[in-house]
């Protein structure tokens, strides 16, 4: 796609008009056409019969002023509408878990200006709940989404996000994600749910995700409550980093309770293939209700203490 940038088409209409006045303006519309003398181009105007001769040079200068004014990009940061109160849709085959407006999208509500990073983290075990950031990962591993909220104490939902860079050669990716956790009806008055073992689920998720599950677009930024948000740690955002970008609903939600299996994380088994390169998960937290209201209000910090992230490497 191709974008105009450095002014509008209102006002580009008026330099040109201005450059192509006649010395008199009657009360007939100009005429205008376009002549050759010997490679030299002459533009004719006319009004009332009277001809204004523009040579090479103005022409010359018409065209600097168009090449100045109209500058072709290549179209980036078009997943997501905004960083905030934004809808995008998941990539899984039977949609979303909580579709709540019928077409498999999920709202990101981050009602605090800074709120949300420090509740949900990911993790490569059960037993450090809050994470860290996780560098050269391999193309098959497990990880883990821990919950440390302190309000809800839960999530009802959790998707993960995954990335891999828009210039890399992904077309004959497969990305495989097997899925363990808890699940439950979500409770009306935005309570904690009382979980018990029917409520775990060794297989909340069994699926292949490929390259035409990505999102259309690209993007250097990802949704959260900050602007201009990275996909991962010490990524230099001036250098506008392009990325694919797809949602997984796991199916399952967390909670912060360590007597649960497995701590009430959620277990993500996963298995990259077709693809070499860089690649991210990051992860965010879906409520049914909340202080926040409904929406996903909460997704793992990637910028300073208290940061936790997945890159894989291949």
């Amino acid at each position: 796609m191709t974008l105009m940038r450095g002014v509008d088409s209102g006002r580009l209409l008026m330099i040109v008009s201005h450059l192509f006045r006649p010395a008199s303006v009657g009360s007939s519309p100009a005429v205008m056409r376009r002549g050759y003398t010997q490679g030299k181009e002459m533009i004719d105007m006319q009004n009332n019969g009277k001809t204004m001769r523009l040579g090479a040079m103005t022409a010359s200068a018409i065209l600097l002023m168009l090449a100045v004014c109209i500058v072709p990009v290549s179209a980036a940061d078009d997943v997501f509408t905004d960083n905030n109160q934004t809808y995008a849709a998941v990539a899984n085959y039977d949609g979303a878990r909580f579709d709540i407006f019928g077409n498999n999208t999920y709202y990101f509500n981050f009602s605090k200006p800074t709120g949300g990073l420090n509740a949900i983290h990911i993790t490569d075990s059960p037993s450090s709940l809050d994470g860290a950031v996780y560098t050269n990962r391999p193309a098959s591993g497990t990880l883990y989404i821990s919950d440390t909220s302190t309000d809800t104490q839960y999530h009802d939902d959790v998707i993960l996000l995954f990335a891999v860079p828009s210039d890399a050669a992904y077309s004959n990716l497969n990305l495989l994600v097997n899925v363990s956790g808890y699940q439950w009806t979500p409770t009306g008055s935005g309570s904690k749910p009382v979980l018990g073992g029917g409520n775990y689920h060794d297989l909340t998720l069994s699926e292949t995700f490929v390259s035409s599950d990505f999102l259309s677009g690209t993007s250097s930024w990802r949704p959260a409550p900050l602007d201009n948000y990275p996909i991962y740690f010490d990524q230099d955002m001036d250098l506008d980093e392009q990325f694919k970008i797809m949602l997984i609903d796991l199916y399952a939600g967390s909670v912060n309770q360590t007597g649960l299996q497995d701590s009430g994380t959620v277990r993500v088994n996963y298995n990259l293939t077709g693809y070499e390169g860089a690649a991210y998960f990051d992860v965010y937290a879906w409520n049914n209700q909340s202080a926040q209201g409904q929406g996903i209000s909460w997704t793992n910090r990637i910028i300073g203490a208290g940061s936790s992230g997945w890159a894989i490497s291949t």
